[in-house]
């Protein structure tokens, strides 16, 4: 065992059972949307007609679902491996999972039951204007996306708290004497996890303050107290909460990346100057590319336009040069071994590097005018959350239930593992030529000319279905004894 793999013990026994809770119910949640999701391209495809009303219905189910149960399974998975090296309470874990499962039944109702159909980009004169949902369902909605904004502060709470608790306080948490002293020794390095839940803790904190100012407007325009929400302002706030949270997701599954990859490639990940700055940057620059999303409001302020620019390129380079470059170099000619795990956590590596491409070509001013529309930014996303996030979630529960269950791997499941890297990347490929090819994003209905895309990407989706039934199979098999040792630890 290398000094940066996770510790599954009975020492933090308490936090594993927390976060194999939320790694199967956020993966729960993923594969539920996913089958919502293989319901539109099944339209999309012409193969099934779904209404208009029950197609955005869908859409905007299936878009809040994957976003937050990625987001809280990647949570789950990054408590467990810093619960090795600090004390996270568990208690504050099972709090934020209840408020996660409340704000998702309350997003269900209000579109099962409320019609709300608005998307998570819900801009004026929504949710509560023009529409074919009551007031109530609009309210409904927002109170579960306010319930899960205050399940990620329990979580971010909890784990800055952890992190933070140690000798050296935050100083330390974020590796300073590394990032300002890089030639002095220092015998208590932070490692990466523990850096990364940090990071990502604070990030998550700022982005529900950014929420907060975005809904409690629109809860005070709902009760009558504010007459009507500045337009501008709500597609401002909406998008900056909402691109930061799907950034978050990415960065919170890296700390699985680094805390697990080196127990296949039996070499430690270290704290090294590029990784302590690459990651302090990341608290700030995680909130500067979501203003490539405004190129075409000609209103905003010329900063914004540039800064959405400038910042979609400047936060790419910690992703893409220390922690994908890192990936590949712990692995290199280490004789890695080639277990369920390390091959799903390296098609993640693959999905973060190409869906991050895809992303930095459309903050390209002239490739936005025309691909930003379209399902290029579908393509891009989907890369990066399917291919990578799940990716990374998926690995991380199939490798803390192998470890504290004692089973051993079967052929078939790297086979699956392979099989779910064919299906998500031919998935998403055809994603990119619908794009590519200027086939809109957020439409209900396609044209027969555009039909042959997603009838291309049906086999491909239930390749992802086949391997995802394997290996949660698998999974579930071992459950049981994985969680009664935790109780115990392993031998």
């Amino acid at each position: 065992m290398t000094p940066d793999a996770p510790t599954l013990n009975a020492t933090n026994g308490p936090v594993l059972r927390a976060a194999i809770a939320y790694l199967v119910a956020g993966l729960g949640t993923v594969a539920v949307m996913g089958l919502l999701g293989l319901l539109m391209r099944l339209d999309h495809a012409g193969m099934l007609v779904v209404s208009p009303d029950w197609f955005y219905r869908i859409m905007t189910l299936h878009g809040a679902g994957m976003i937050t149960g990625l987001l809280f399974a990647s949570f789950g998975g990054l408590a467990a491996v810093v619960s090795a090296e600090v004390r996270v309470s568990a208690r504050a874990l099972w709090i934020g999972l209840v408020l996660y499962l409340t704000a998702m039944m309350l997003v269900v109702l209000a579109i099962l039951v409320g019609r709300f159909a608005a998307g998570w980009t819900v801009l004026d004169p929504l949710p509560y204007q023009g529409k074919t949902w009551s007031e109530s369902a609009g309210v409904a909605a927002y109170a579960g996306y306010l319930v899960t904004g205050l399940a990620i502060v329990v979580v971010c709470g909890a784990m800055l708290r952890a992190t933070t608790a140690a000798p050296g306080g935050l100083r330390r948490a974020l590796a300073w004497d590394v990032v300002f002293h890089p030639r002095r020794p220092s015998p208590d390095v932070t490692h990466p996890p523990v850096l990364i839940a940090t990071v990502t803790a604070m990030v998550g904190l700022v982005m529900v303050g950014v929420g907060l100012v975005y809904l409690v407007p629109l809860f005070l325009e709902a009760g009558g107290l504010v007459h009507h929400v500045d337009a501008l302002f709500s597609k401002n706030a909406v998008l900056l909460f909402g691109h930061t949270m799907a950034n978050l997701c990415v960065y919170v599954a890296a700390g699985m990346v680094y805390g697990t990859l080196p127990r296949y490639a039996h070499r430690p990940w270290k704290t090294t100057w590029p990784v302590a700055v690459a990651w302090n940057a990341i608290i700030l620059l995680i909130f500067f590319p979501w203003s490539h999303h405004l190129y075409q409001d000609f209103v905003q302020p010329l900063g914004l336009q540039i800064l959405g620019n400038l910042g979609s390129f400047a936060g790419g380079f910690p992703s893409f040069i220390v922690t994908i470059v890192g990936a590949l170099a712990l692995v290199y000619g280490a004789g890695l071994e080639w277990s369920p795990t390390a091959i799903l956590m390296l098609l993640g590596i693959w999905g973060w590097a190409f869906g991050g491409a895809g992303a930095l070509l459309d903050a390209i001013v002239p490739v936005n005018q025309v691909m930003h529309n379209t399902m290029w930014v579908v393509a891009h996303f989907h890369t990066y959350n399917i291919v990578g996030v799940a990716a990374f979630a998926w690995a991380y529960l199939y490798h803390v239930t192998a470890e504290l269950s004692q089973a051993p791997e079967r052929r078939l499941d790297r086979f699956a593992a392979w099989l779910y890297g064919i299906g998500a990347i031919g998935m998403v490929v055809l994603f990119f030529l619908e794009g590519a090819h200027s086939v809109p994003r957020r439409y209900a209905t396609h044209d027969p000319e555009w039909q042959g895309y997603a009838r291309a990407a049906i086999p491909f989706v239930v390749l992802i279905l086949i391997a995802l039934g394997w290996l949660g199979g698998e999974v579930l098999a071992r459950l049981g004894r994985a969680w009664r040792r935790t109780r115990i630890g392993p031998t």
